[in-house]
């Protein structure tokens, strides 16, 4: 058996006379016969039906470990904030068609499933172009329309080749934020602009191209800094393939097929269970321009999931909808398939369908690559509520970001990322954590202190915020609150401020995010949100920032009278929303409840309302 380290380059050529790829036409050249059953066999020639059960688990964990290690060696090793601060990566293995294997247990569900997506974009151009992949080969893209999620998402993969035989790919991506420059700034700032690199050949063994790295570091403020990203970016794909290939030399060319076949059976199984009952069929959920409907067809046959809107998806590309849709099954279905936080098979077992297949017209990039995505799986959650609330919970709620970058007073430059998290949306089980992060959104706070060292600025409030938890049985986690000022020099500040999410069966809505700026200068407040600004600050210029909170849970006024004291005790609600949306009648100046008054208003609004009437009378209680 040819090892992967030979000189001679071997390569993996795909038939087809330019057709897209298909399995039958992926038909690889020079494909070894299949050994003969009497004959000696070395471990690279096992035949795939020798796998049992314990192999496969084994197999299966290494692959786990070895994804979950390549998480942390990008994430302690790189610097970019949306690497090491947000954790936007995804290191995980794909078959031979692209679809996922196994995943790291802290990947990035979205971007996990998108590079899924672009491997298939990488297969489709290569077997039309009938091109190889050669021994150790690097290939890279960013670009939205071949499927990565945005413009600063970068996608490194390395094909696994055994005796001229693609058994599938190593993929890692990352999100480098100077490939997409300002990507908060408002769509129309020239700052939003960055740099596209379409599927290429970029290097091989380890190293890139020179010409390609110095083309995506001229793109970058700082190219010495995304260069040594670039590098642990490259040493992290390198560790990947170098711990397959362990594994290929110890069990065999088909391990990872027989992975792959267990995690497809473990989906479908898990599938054909929930639409089992004829009552549950059908599944529908609507939140915002998203309509999706769910159909299941049987055990062992895919289940149909169908995407509409109302005309308007914004900056989503039906790539990142189907990987959107397949990281909510994922986070349905944990509970329910044995690994199924990494296990790959989703591909196999949804049958996704868009209205909008034709590429994006506007190129994606910062987080309206992931606040539309985080839409569309909440309206999948949304179409199983009913039939699995156990498994569901109300929306989360985005976080606010901000970045803020501008010049000390002696004139040195900082740059400055800060992200503000939401509120967790309740369930079944229990109210939603506060100043939380979603899985869309993930992030990680630094100090105060540490934040003040970077920037020019001085942190004079953080805190919870008041009432933003959607009311309901069971209330939504709370945003946050931040107040800052600058000191010195000037400063620009994009922020995204998100909206309000929705809550479920009977829940209401968690509140908006808030921003303000408040100018020392002539005493003037500007109150702007939910939207996405650019600000210009000067030094007293204060920014008051306010995160939404999550979907509330169940009918407001069925929550415990106890839980409501404690949260009126905390200054978690106020009284006049436990009145308001709980019911909750105090005595005149205290915290005390009037028992009796509270006793016959909720009485009388849980025998009159229904849900639907306390949801449409939701924009009433806001105003």
């Amino acid at each position: 058996m040819m090892s992967r380290r030979s000189p001679r380059r071997r390569a993996v050529r795909l038939l087809g006379g330019g057709s897209i790829p298909t399995p039958a036409s992926l038909t690889l050249r020079d494909e070894p016969a299949a050994p003969d059953p009497a004959g000696p066999r070395t471990p690279g020639s096992r035949a795939p039906a020798e796998y049992g059960p314990a192999k496969v688990l084994a197999a299966r964990q290494s692959l786990e470990e070895a994804a979950a290690a390549m998480d942390v060696m990008l994430r302690r090793g790189a610097t970019a904030a949306g690497i090491a601060r947000y954790a936007h990566t995804a290191a995980g293995f794909y078959g031979p068609m692209g679809a996922l294997v196994v995943g790291g247990r802290e990947s990035h569900p979205l971007l996990l499933e998108t590079a899924a997506e672009a491997l298939a974009v990488l297969l489709e151009r290569r077997g039309a172009a009938g091109s190889p992949f050669g021994v150790e080969e690097i290939c890279w893209t960013n670009d939205p329309r071949s499927g990565a999620a945005g413009v600063e998402d970068l996608i490194l993969a390395t094909a696994v080749l055994r005796e001229a035989r693609l058994l599938g790919f190593v993929a890692v991506s990352a999100a480098h934020t100077g490939l997409g420059r300002a990507t908060l700034a408002p769509s129309a700032g020239l700052r939003r602009e960055g740099i596209i690199l379409p599927w290429a050949r970029a290097g091989e063994g380890g190293r890139l191209e020179v010409g390609l790295r110095d083309i995506a570091a001229a793109n970058a403020e700082d190219p010495a800094a995304f260069l040594e990203d670039l590098q642990v970016h490259l040493s992290t794909l390198a560790f990947g393939l170098d711990a397959v290939e362990e594994l290929l030399d110890q069990e065999g060319v088909g391990v990872l097929a027989a992975v792959a076949a267990g995690g497809m059976r473990g989906w479908k199984r898990a599938l054909g269970r929930l639409f089992g009952r004829p009552e549950s069929s059908i599944l529908e959920g609507r939140l915002g321009p998203f309509a999706v409907q769910i159909r299941g067809a049987g055990p062992e046959s895919p289940v149909a999931v169908s995407i509409g809107t109302d005309g308007s998806h914004g900056e989503l590309t039906a790539a990142v909808a189907r990987a959107a849709v397949r990281a909510a099954a994922r986070q349905i279905l944990a509970a329910e398939v044995p690994g199924g936080a990494v296990l790959g098979g989703a591909s196999e077992a949804l049958a996704i369908t868009t209205p909008w297949d034709a590429g994006p017209s506007a190129v994606t990039t910062g987080a309206g690559r992931f606040a539309e995505a985080q839409l569309l799986q909440d309206a999948v959650l949304t179409a199983f509520a009913d039939e699995l609330p156990h498994l569901t919970h109300a929306p989360d709620a985005a976080p606010a970001l901000l970045d803020l970058r501008g010049e000390w007073g002696d004139g040195c430059r900082f740059r400055l990322r800060l992200g503000l998290g939401a509120g967790a949306g309740a369930s079944v089980f229990g109210d939603g954590l506060s100043h939380g992060a979603s899985a869309f959104f993930p992030l990680r706070l630094d100090a105060v202190e540490a934040v003040e060292r970077a920037a020019p600025i001085r942190i004079t409030r953080f805190q919870l915020q008041p009432d933003s938890g959607g009311p309901g049985q069971y209330r939504g986690g709370l945003g946050a609150l931040l107040e800052l000022v600058l000191l010195e020099g000037r400063a620009v500040a994009d922020v995204l401020v998100p909206g309000r999410p929705m809550g479920l069966r009977g829940g209401l809505r968690g509140a908006p995010g808030r921003l303000a700026r408040v100018s020392e200068e002539d005493g003037t407040r500007e109150d702007l949100g939910p939207a996405q600004v650019s600000l210009r600050l000067k030094p007293g210029d204060r920014l008051i920032l306010a995160s939404p909170g999550g979907g509330g849970w169940g009918v407001p006024y069925q929550r415990s009278i106890m839980r409501l004291e404690e949260d009126l005790a905390r200054g978690l609600v106020s009284p006049t929303q436990s009145r308001n949306r709980y019911g909750l009648i105090l005595k005149p100046d205290s915290l005390e409840k009037d028992d009796h008054l509270t006793y016959r208003v909720r009485h009388y609004l849980l025998t009159t309302l229904t849900a639907e009437d306390l949801i449409a009378g939701e924009q009433l209680l806001d105003e």
